[in-house]
Parts: structure tokens; sequence; C-alpha cells
């Protein structure tokens, strides 16, 4: 079973089973000699397409795993029948499955691998999403002095935190430091094809794919006629449209416990989260972040690691990008990073358990009754 189909299974949104009436052939002469035959019964109409389950506030969820992470969708259906909306979702799922076999470095079959492997051989065609995300990758690289920068993977895969496991040597990551270079990655928009410069270069799309995997499947959705959605990857989410002309409500989760610290209501509008409270790495006493500084092979150190970053973005490939960046930033060069970029907004949450906010996102953070909001900052 390949697995679109464990999906179309698992989310009970294939189509039920049904007879179909055969066609007639063309009328033939009844021999005179037969009696006429009494009319057949009409056969009952087959059923219509089972739907999945509408929830009691109008909407079908639905949720799998894909790109090493839960993905999760919610459609308002509204008028609309269930069946479509399911369709829809199964769709929207597709889609993220194509861009995960474009952009995943983690699978040996897919463009970005064949990239990787062709590091420091000659310009090779590109199709026009990777072209678009890598060229995207190198802008958000500059703008951010290379916080953020696709080419760590070749130190990012020398790094493992599943338990047990023990970060690399000094002399490994130097080694491989010098192979970590956006300008290193040449794109020619004329022949639209590209490569990476320096072999033994890797190019880990992690911190951006996402975003934009995220957006291409809400993307899908509005094309069928569903508008009001919320299309959620590993933190990275995209709010299109209403409930029912309520505002969605994108929840910033507490790294200490469940639950959130506030919410933000949001609509057409990226909201991504990352941080280090769910994946890091405990050694000999050291407790290493599962983000990564590009410019020194190492985990963002603790005086400017944060326990949660939140980016507001018009588009989720933005936003997955830029809340890495802020990552490596630290919480001050990070607002003040953010405060200079148009349409950004960003909430941050230091390990002292501070909350900070851009002047704009804290007008509309809604806080649960029993956590008032913090008090701003002096002059």
């Amino acid at each position: 079973m390949t697995r679109l189909a464990r999906l179309a299974a698992a989310l009970a949104l294939s189509l039920l089973a049904c007879g179909q009436p055969q066609g007639t052939g063309p009328n033939k002469p009844v021999p005179s000699d037969m009696a006429p035959r009494p009319a057949l019964e009409a056969a009952p109409a087959p059923p219509a397409p089972a739907g999945p389950p509408v929830r009691k506030d109008g909407t079908v969820y639905a949720e799998t795993q894909q790109m090493g992470t839960r993905v999760s969708i919610n459609v308002y259906v509204g008028d609309r029948a269930a069946a479509d909306a399911g369709a829809a979702v199964e769709a929207a799922f597709a889609e993220i499955e194509r861009i995960e076999q474009i952009m995943s470095e983690w699978r040996p079959s897919s463009e970005l691998s064949q990239l990787n492997d062709g590091a420091g051989g000659p310009m090779r065609p590109l199709s026009e999403e990777l072209f678009a995300v890598l060229k995207r990758s190198k802008e958000i690289a500059e703008a951010t002095g290379g916080a953020f920068d696709p080419t760590f993977y070749a130190v990012g895969q020398l790094w493992h935190f599943d338990p047990g496991s023990r970060p690399p040597t000094r002399e490994a990551i130097q080694d491989k430091l010098p192979l970590v270079d956006w300008r290193s990655i040449e794109l020619d928009p004329a022949t639209r094809s590209g490569r990476l410069a320096k072999p033994g270069m890797k190019v880990g799309l992690g911190a951006i794919a996402k975003g934009y995997a995220v957006d291409r499947a809400s993307a899908v959705l509005r094309e069928r006629g569903f508008v009001d959605h919320i299309v959620e990857g590993g933190g990275d989410t995209y709010v299109s449209g209403t409930k029912a002309g309520k505002t969605w409500m994108v929840g910033i989760q507490r790294p200490d416990g469940p639950g959130s610290i506030a919410a933000i209501p949001a609509r057409d509008r990226a909201v991504v989260t990352s941080g280090d409270y769910q994946r890091f790495l405990d050694f000999e006493g050291v407790r290493y972040s599962h983000i990564l500084d590009p410019r020194t092979g190492f985990p963002v150190p603790a005086d400017r690691s944060m326990q949660s970053i939140t980016v507001l973005a018009p588009d989720t490939t933005d936003a997955d990008a830029y809340a890495t960046a802020v990552a490596v930033m630290g919480v001050e060069r990070g607002l003040e990073f953010i405060g200079s970029q148009p349409g950004l907004d960003a909430a941050l949450i230091t390990h002292a358990g501070e909350l900070r906010v851009t002047p704009e996102l804290a007008k509309i953070l809604v806080y649960p009754p029993d956590k008032p909001p913090p008090a701003p900052p002096a002059p």
C-alpha cells in the first residue's frame, strides 16, 4: 500500500463502495413469439459518497504524519458537502507529500538530495519550485546576516538528538564548517539551473520547506473552494479566512507545560513557533539545543537561546525561515530585526519565562483570564 493510500484509509475519506448500474446497449426487436416480460422495479439509487464527520463547530479535522512531524488540517465546511471537504483535505495532504519528494534532504531520491550529491559539479536543471525556494533561502540568508543558512546541513548532519546521542567533536565541526556558506549556492534564472559550488556541501531545507509545504496545502484547499481553514505542520501554521465569520485563534504553547500562554487572532497569516523545549540533547551536564548557529556549527549558546520563538508573516515559507534566524540571533537582536521588517511580528519566551512581544502583536494578543498580560517594558 502506498503512503497516500494509507493516508486515505487512516483519515476515512474514501468513498463507500457501491454497485453501479450497467449500461444498456442498442434496442433490439423482441421476437413476436416471446411474451412481453413484466417491467423490473427500478434499482434504488446508490448512496451518496460518504464524507468525514463534521464537528459541532462546522469543521472537518484530519491529521497524519508527514515531513517527519504531525500535520493537521482543519476546514470549515459551510454549505458544502462533507465529502467535498474530505477530498480537498486528501488533495492537500497529497500536495505536502509531493513537496517532500522534491525538497527532503532525508530522501535519497528527492531532487534536493540529487543536488547535494552533485555538489562541486556542473550546473543542473532545477524544478521551478526547488529553484524558487533556494532563491528565497539565499535572500533570507543575506537579510539575516547568515543567521539563517540552508547550507548548515554539512555540519547539521553531525548532530543527533536521539536518546543516548553525544555531540560531535570540535575537530569534526571545524572540518565541515568551511562548507557552510549560502553564497556558494549558485543559481541561474535564465536557465533555471543551479549547483553547490564546493564538493561536500549539503543543503537542508527543513527550516523553510516545511513552511512552503504548508503554504502549498493551503493553496490547494482554496483552489477547491475551501477558503476557511487552518493547516499546521510541526508548529508551522497558516490561517486562511474565518470560521463561520469568527476569527481563528492560534495558541502559543506553554514551554513548561500543557495549555497556551496566550492566543493570537489570525486571518490570512502565518504563525510559526519554534523552540528548544521539545528537541534537545543532554550530555555530561550540558544541554544542547537542536537549533544550530550555522556560523559556528554549534547549538545556540544558553546566554541567547530562548524557550520559544513565534514569528508571524504573510506566508509560512518566510515565517519558518525567520523563526530559525531569530532563534540564532537571540532576544534583543531578534526583536530588533523583526521590527525592521515590514509584515513581521514576534512573541519570544526567554529561559527566565519572560514573554517579549513586538508592539503590534501586543495589541491583539488574548491572554487566559487568570494570566494577565505582562507589564510593558520601561521606556
